[in-house]
């Protein structure tokens, strides 16, 4: 119980640091209150993403894998997921 809430708590604390941060670059830096629905998708999207990898690590492997899993995950996640709205902002944003 205590890996999983561990888990849980990486996920969120570095989820809890990147939302803010994409929001502030591609809603509010430029102005485009277009790319809000894009980044909270995205942000969703990231948060699902890591958990799933975490459980699937958890059944195929060891929780102790999971969290450690989750801890290198995540950030990956959010990178994808900046790329992927920094890309979607030229189509949404931009002009």
């Amino acid at each position: 119980m205590a890996v999983a809430l561990l888990t849980v708590l990486i996920v969120g604390a570095i989820s809890g640091f990147m939302f803010p941060v994409t929001t502030f670059l591609f809603n509010f830096s430029s102005g485009q209150t277009r790319m809000g629905p894009i980044v909270q998708y995205g942000a969703l999207a990231a948060v699902a993403l890591s958990l799933v990898i975490a459980a699937i690590v958890w059944k195929a492997r060891s929780p102790t894998a999971a969290a450690i899993s989750a801890a290198i995950g995540t950030p990956v996640v959010w990178v994808v997921a900046v790329f992927v709205e920094w890309v979607l902002s030229f189509e949404f944003g931009v002009g």
